[in-house]
């Protein structure tokens, strides 16, 4: 039976208490892309970007925070381990950046498009139908250390990949919830049966699902009490899925 770890707290005060080395960090971090903007849409529901005050930062900031949290679960990666970021278009290079200082090996930067965007009103600039995901490992100091990837096939290994964005029945309250699709095949890229995930951004808790749908165990942290219930409840309706909580910062022991 696959265990999943489901904590409510900041990730960076969450973080320090795991002792567990983990086979990949597969994460959907806040963007700094979030404004107050509100769009009218004629026979739909108004369209926000007021994703709420998790996705505000100034510039300056956002990259402290970035850094502050890769630096925090480095450690916690096992050397033959997987780094898989997404990320806005705009943030490509400072994010690569970051990890490469701080030891990690890029190896690609994968398009994600989005084939159903949210359609520009006011017609003055283009659909924000791409966002990017990063991959980088650890282990390439001194001597190669070899990292898990599965190559599913021609076809199937593209740098490009297209989904629409979550919709119908997957759909939860998350704003910026990903398909589940998507996860499932990084999850089946970049780790193996019996792995064991970290997502320290977990939302709607996708991954845990998707991990668990895939043979895998996770660990996902979530700050908001709405999205860890939304996340606790999807779980809940799996099979045999084995969920152990924290909601106190006292009590985490992994």
């Amino acid at each position: 039976m696959k265990k999943h770890y489901l904590i409510l707290g900041d990730t960076l005060k969450v973080i320090p208490k795991i002792k567990k080395k983990i086979d990949a960090i597969i994460v959907d971090p806040p963007y700094n892309t979030a404004n107050k903007n509100t769009k009218k849409l004629k026979g739909r529901k108004d369209r926000s970007s007021d994703f709420g005050k998790w996705d505000y930062f100034k510039d300056e900031d956002f990259l402290i925070f970035t850094k502050d949290w890769i630096q925090a679960t480095s450690p916690l990666l096992k050397e033959s381990g997987n780094l898989v970021i997404f990320c806005k278009l705009e943030y490509i290079s400072d994010i690569k950046r970051i990890y490469e200082n701080l030891g990690f090996k890029h190896h690609a930067t994968i398009i994600w498009h989005k084939t159903n965007p949210a359609p520009q009103i006011r017609k003055t600039g283009f659909l924000s139908s791409a966002e990017a995901v990063l991959w980088a490992t650890k282990g390439f100091d001194n001597k190669k250390i070899s990292y898990t990837f599965n190559f599913l096939g021609q076809r199937e290994m593209h740098n490009f990949i297209e989904t629409p964005i979550c919709m119908g029945k997957e759909r939860t309250k998350h704003p910026t919830q990903k398909p589940k699709k998507i996860l499932s095949h990084f999850i089946k890229i970049f780790t193996n049966e019996n792995d064991l995930i970290l997502d320290c951004f977990a939302g709607s808790g996708t991954v845990a699902v998707a991990a668990h749908e895939l043979n895998r165990s996770s660990i996902s942290v979530e700050n908001d009490k709405v999205f860890f219930k939304i996340m606790s409840d999807r779980l809940k309706k799996l099979e045999n899925a084995n969920l152990i909580k924290f909601r106190n910062l006292k009590d985490i022991k992994i």
